[in-house]
């Protein structure tokens, strides 16, 4: 009956632990998000991607019902390209670098999606 027991806590450690290899390996790799304003310009780089857009007409800042930060940059034809979610900088800094670039900036308090 232990060796049962024993075999079936292993079991269970061994599937917690498998929740946990994802955020073990973005520890290993150290991976960095950053993102850069200049003038007319945003440099941008994540885990899995990266980019660099200069044809910008403003970029949109929605906040989401779980508290995240959704940003857009809206282009001049009307495309739009959506920063990765792990781009999250602090929106009132964001905010300033935008403006200091002259980059508009839109927020809206709510976004569903």
């Amino acid at each position: 009956m232990a060796w049962l027991v024993f075999s079936v806590a292993w079991g269970i450690a061994a599937i917690l632990l498998a929740f946990t290899l994802p955020a073990l390996w973005d520890v290993i790799r150290d991976n960095r998000a950053w993102v850069e304003v200049w003038p007319n310009r945003i440099v941008w780089a994540s885990a899995l991607r990266g980019g660099d857009r200069s044809d910008i007409d403003h970029v949109r800042i929605d906040r989401r019902f779980d508290g995240g930060m959704k940003i857009t940059l809206v282009h001049v034809g009307g495309a739009h390209t959506r920063l990765p979610p792990d781009i999250a900088p602090p929106v009132d800094v964001f905010q300033t670098a935008l403006k200091d670039a002259g980059i508009v900036a839109q927020r809206h308090p709510f976004s569903p999606f």
